[in-house]
């Protein structure tokens, strides 16, 4: 039971960390204006109307690479029924990503894409660390 918790706090954590460097490297391709405060949710808000497409989909890159890593270290350290751990990755990930978007609004395409996004990679994640190769 130990071990399945750690499983899938590590997981996350690894989601967390993943996200936040891509997401760290997209804002080094396309940097948050200079003049925001990061406490103003409308200034915030309109920054993010503003922002372009590309930086978007980095973002969203940055949730199915977060959910695959994370997935498949829950699953590489589960000693039972390693694509639920993964899965419960995904869950964690899908309800801190779901806080952000009710903090600050988002682009409807955005908002869909990026929930149906956390669960299928965390699935694909674990599934391929559920092979267990060597």
């Amino acid at each position: 039971m130990f071990r399945s918790i750690l499983s899938v706090l590590g997981g996350a954590a690894v989601g967390v960390f993943t996200i936040s460097l891509v997401q760290y490297l997209s804002h080094q391709l396309y940097p948050v204006p200079a003049n925001l405060d990061p406490e103003d949710l409308e200034a915030a808000s309109a920054a993010l109307a503003n922002a372009p497409t590309p930086a978007l989909l980095l973002v969203l890159l940055a949730y199915a690479l977060g959910s695959f890593f994370g997935g498949m270290v829950a699953a590489r350290y589960a000693v039972h029924r390693p694509v639920l751990h993964a899965l419960l990755v995904g869950i964690l990930l899908l309800a801190a990503g779901i806080a952000n978007l009710v903090a600050l609004p988002h682009p409807v395409w955005f908002t869909v894409a990026a929930v149906l996004l956390f669960l299928p990679m965390a699935y694909f994640g674990g599934t391929m660390s559920a092979k267990r190769m060597p």
